[in-house]
């Protein structure tokens, strides 16, 4: 079992950090992160070269998950919520799906990513502040063949409480990872 997650915090031991540890513990499989802060990721430029050719024209560390996205079975969406909103440079990241929407759109090619199961973790200071960002994200999983959803994980009271400290969120990461541990012994 091959999981993706897209790591939207610039915090390498946050409040994300926690959830997304207390996840891959229980976690059968290859675990790849992706940080949209620590790994070079440029933006999409709307050059529109996926328009008429396949891939993206931007090199950097975003060639390499590419085929990692395309095959794996998990993809994990993780990001504080700042504004109301999935992290900037998430979405930044999240921009460069583009190339798999033209291949679609404009090339009339077949999807080339795989059907995998989504699952969300955002971490927050309120509760509903999560109802936006949880929607762009369930964008962002639709686009990357991730959908339904099969989990989102919530610490949403950091500022009072660390999400290392929040039993329930860190309950629900686990038991969103033996649930696809459980899906994976069972296919």
């Amino acid at each position: 079992m091959k999981t993706l997650i897209l790591n939207g915090s610039p915090k390498r031991n946050g409040d994300t950090a926690a959830l997304i540890e207390e996840f891959t513990k229980h976690l059968k499989g290859d675990v790849r992160v992706v940080s949209s802060y620590f790994d070079n990721i440029s933006p999409c430029l709307d050059c529109r070269h996926c328009r008429s050719t396949p891939g993206c024209i931007i090199n950097d560390d975003l060639q390499n998950v590419y085929p990692y996205l395309e095959a794996c079975d998990n993809l994990v969406i993780a990001s504080p919520v700042w504004f109301s909103e999935l992290s900037g440079p998430l979405l930044t990241l999240a921009s460069r799906i583009q190339t798999y929407f033209a291949a679609r759109q404009f090339r009339n090619e077949p999807n080339r990513i795989k059907h995998k199961n989504g699952i969300l973790i955002l971490v927050g200071a309120e509760k509903g502040t999560e109802e936006k960002a949880s929607s762009t994200a369930h964008t962002i999983l639709k686009h990357m063949n991730a959908l339904p959803c099969i989990a989102s994980i919530f610490s949403l009271n950091t500022n009072i409480l660390p999400a290392a400290d929040d039993l329930p969120a860190l309950a629900a990461a686990r038991n969103t990872a033996l649930l696809l541990n459980q899906l994976l012994d069972e296919s």
